[in-house]
């Protein structure tokens, strides 16, 4: 089940770092050789035709192998990049707190997803992390709760659950990214680093080492 997710994640890796004027970071990461990138976008091609928003993905595909991407107006005025983590496991949040922090990020953690939100309505976080599912309120209710209050704030899923089609309904729905569990810090931090790049954060504030 991870290898088609870790795909998936892949090219929107790809796609997001190209959105921000920095294509060939995104191929860095995810490691695809020249032969690698028309593999890849012939998938992301083929992945999103079951995608409402397929038009938009489709031209974001496209522009890999067509056209140069113009870069993303970076925010200036941010200094730290705030992140919200909901989890109901205390060791995720004890785990996260400090590896995130150490990248330069503003990060709160809740392991009640209402108080979570209450949390949000008081405060815009930039990026939230969150579990799928929960007690109370489940990652998709935190997600459609965030999209009714932000359009700018981007939902990182993590889950134990991963499943095609739950990524998939958690993509169609408007998260950013999803990670199955277990994962590398490594890995969640990426995310949070192309999301801030699609914010159009740079440098430090997004995570980019100098």
């Amino acid at each position: 089940m991870k290898r088609p997710i870790k795909k998936f994640q892949d090219w929107m890796t790809v796609i997001t770092y190209a959105e921000a004027g920095e294509a060939e970071m995104g191929f860095r990461i995810t490691g695809f050789n020249a032969p690698g990138r028309k593999r890849v976008a012939k998938e992301a091609a083929e992945a999103v035709k079951s995608n409402p928003n397929q038009a938009a993905a489709e031209t974001d595909i496209q522009s890999l192998n067509d056209s140069p991407v113009p870069a993303v107006e970076p925010n200036p005025r941010k200094r730290k990049l705030e992140v919200l983590v909901v989890d109901d496991e205390p060791i995720v949040g004890k785990r996260l707190k400090p590896a995130l922090s150490k990248y330069g990020y503003d990060v709160e953690i809740f392991e009640n997803p209402v108080a979570a939100m209450e949390r949000f309505d008081e405060k815009e976080f930039d990026i939230v992390v969150t579990d799928l599912r929960m007690d109370d309120l489940d990652g998709i209710g935190v997600l459609e709760h965030i999209a009714s209050k932000s359009e700018k704030t981007k939902v990182i899923f993590i889950t134990g659950y991963a499943t095609v089609e739950n990524a998939r309904e958690a993509l169609v729905k408007g998260a950013f990214d999803f990670i199955a569990k277990p994962f590398k810090i490594n890995d969640l931090r990426m995310a949070i680093t192309k999301a801030a790049l699609s914010l159009g954060y740079m440098g430090a504030v997004a995570g980019v080492p100098a």
